[in-house]
């Protein structure tokens, strides 16, 4: 497992899930003590109860603490083992499912910067700009465009009562963006 990588854990009692966790940090404790990275208030699980220390190769190491009922994994009583992928570890009424998963922050920065390039940004219309789209849309509705004969027959024309609400809906996309471009503006100065 190389070092980028997280540490996920799904703690559950007796089936039902009680928190999920996910760490990025050498050596996570777990027990009834409440500075515990994993605190358990019950007492069938001991003060510190067992830890997972971050070994060179980046997978988990579980070291069971003196624990006074034992730590559990995959149903085999240890003192010391190497957690991986999908080990599911059980101390007193408690389970905790084990998963690695890759740390996507430092890629998502990588990936906002390369997608900057090609960012969409906002169009600011004027007035007169926006009153010829406006007219053009109107009268693409009047008299739609007609596909090429190779393409096949054309659409249905819209009924009368659909045309006025094409209407409508684009006049609010309109003055919703020039309510927006009118604030971006203002904001601007």
């Amino acid at each position: 497992m190389p070092e980028g990588n997280l540490l996920k854990l799904r703690l559950s009692l007796m089936g039902r899930p009680v928190r999920n966790y996910t760490f990025d940090k050498p050596v996570v404790s777990v027990g009834r003590d409440p500075g515990s990275d994993v605190f358990v208030d019950n007492p069938g699980v001991s003060r510190d109860h067992f830890r997972l220390e971050k070994t060179p190769g980046g997978d988990y190491q579980l070291v069971d603490l003196g624990s006074a009922n034992g730590t559990f994994v995959n149903d085999q009583m240890v003192h010391t083992a190497v957690v991986k992928n999908n080990d599911v570890v059980r101390f007193g009424k408690y389970t905790l499912w084990v998963g690695y998963d890759t740390d996507r922050r430092a890629s998502g920065i990588e990936q906002r910067k390369s997608s900057s390039a090609t960012e969409q940004h906002t169009t600011v219309l004027s007035r007169a700009e926006l009153d010829v789209l406006l007219e053009t849309s109107k009268e693409r509705e009047v008299h739609p465009v007609s596909p090429p004969a190779a393409l096949g027959p054309p659409a249905p024309a819209p009924s009368a009562a659909q045309a006025p609400i094409g209407a409508i809906i684009i006049s609010f996309l309109l003055g919703a963006a020039l309510g927006a471009g009118t604030v971006w503006l203002l904001l601007s100065r």
